[in-house]
């Protein structure tokens, strides 16, 4: 009898995870909220159940009959989910409840973090503007005023005065579903997407992509990411030597012996900061495509061992090239509004490509306020780090969006 994966997710980010799986000759059920999700026709069941409701996935559970090996969820911000399904179906081998709990709020993060002594930002729980206020009194501007639970860059605002700081405050708590907000100091640096697994409690630091941050200046007061650059040309030993050191740290403390931890660092005066971590796969494609077509570590594979308690060799693991890969999107400044006609994919070659907008839909708003906003990306391969980028801005510039 093959092996059975409950994948929750169905999205076209997602698609790599369970064509992988299958690869394995795993049988894959996934769930999601949309009936028409992208993997319902590559999976071999599909049900229609939020991901993000607990009581629909357990009314699911109650009434299927098939064993269940291992869940996953392939770049979706649901670690307590992940961990509450397999702790009910005594299938956890990853990440205990509380330690995905804690992960999934970034104030009880940093207080973590801030335990333990790991480098990060000056940071504090804001309850009002006049908290904000007596943050900038003591540690300056800029700083990043986020909701505690989202992400995304959902309800992120960098601000550089208190100008409708009135306007950012209520913006920020508009997206928290627990109605709490923090402030944070913005250190100005290079950041660094990090992805790393936990094998039998030792770490393995597998890829470190350059966050593109070029065009900040046109989706200002948001924190909008460009895309980003393997491998990294700004990670160098002694921050690679610090990672490693906290996340033995961090995965000791959490009680993860096997695990996925994604970071969102920072390089400032040639230190690393901490600025987020999470307990599971990063979306965007990083540990879906980039990662493994950077560095010839099968990742997903990997991640799906941990997730089913299969025996994984320190062989998978080892990086075995520094391939130059690239990411970049088109936004909504890029284009202009009204209904899209027709859409016109350039003939240029790349690793994949994916459209977040169709004929037929109506662009509003020239407005990118979180990273779900954007509406295409391409990851590309070159021979150096500039023909990488060089193909993917050429891709994007020659994808033509036809209006009516």
């Amino acid at each position: 009898m093959a092996k059975v994966l409950l994948i929750l997710g169905g999205g076209a980010d997602q698609l790599p995870g369970v064509l992988k799986a299958q690869e394995m000759g795993i049988y894959t059920i996934v769930l999601d909220g949309n009936s028409e999700a992208y993997c319902k026709k590559y999976s071999d069941e599909f049900y229609t159940v939020s991901i993000k409701h607990i009581e629909q996935i357990d009314e699911f559970l109650d009434n299927y009959s098939k064993k269940i090996d291992g869940v996953i969820a392939f770049g979706v911000d649901i670690p307590y989910i992940i961990a509450y399904v397999a702790n009910r179906l005594k299938i956890n081998y990853t990440i205990p409840l509380q330690s995905a709990k804690l992960s999934e709020n970034k104030f009880y993060s940093k207080e973590f973090m801030h335990k333990y002594n790991i480098n990060i930002p000056a940071y504090s729980l804001v309850n009002s503007v006049d908290d904000i206020k007596k943050f900038v009194d003591i540690y300056g501007f800029p700083f990043v005023l986020k909701p505690v639970d989202n992400s995304a860059s959902r309800g992120i605002s960098l601000l550089h005065n208190l100008e409708n700081i009135n306007k950012y405050y209520e913006y920020a708590i508009s997206q928290s579903s627990c109605n709490q907000i923090m402030v944070e100091k913005y250190l100005d640096g290079f950041q660094i997407s990090t992805e790393s697994f936990i094998v039998n409690s030792k770490v393995f630091n597998i890829g470190f992509a350059d966050r593109n941050y070029e065009d900040m200046d046109k989706f200002m007061p948001n924190i909008i990411e460009n895309g980003g650059d393997l491998p990294s040309i700004y990670m160098k030993e002694k921050h690679k030597f610090q990672l490693e050191k906290y996340l033995k740290i961090i995965s000791k403390e959490l009680n993860i012996r096997n695990g996925v931890i994604k970071g969102d660092i920072i390089i400032y005066k040639d230190e690393l900061y901490i600025i987020e971590l999470a307990l599971r796969l990063s979306g965007g494609n990083l540990s879906t495509i980039e990662i493994p077509e950077s560095t010839g570590v099968d990742f997903l594979q990997v991640a799906i061992k941990l997730h089913m308690n299969l025996k994984i060799d320190e062989t998978e693991l080892k990086i075995e090239k520094n391939d130059f890969i690239s990411l970049r999107y088109k936004f909504l400044e890029d284009i202009k509004k009204g209904k899209i006609k027709n859409i016109n994919l350039p003939e240029v070659n790349n690793i994949s490509s994916s459209l977040f907008i169709k004929i037929g839909d109506e662009i509003k708003s020239n407005k990118t306020e979180n990273h779900a906003n954007r509406i295409a990306s391409v990851i590309t391969r070159g021979s150096s780090r500039d023909e990488a980028i060089n193909k993917a801005n050429e891709y994007l510039q020659n994808l033509e969006i036809v209006f009516e």
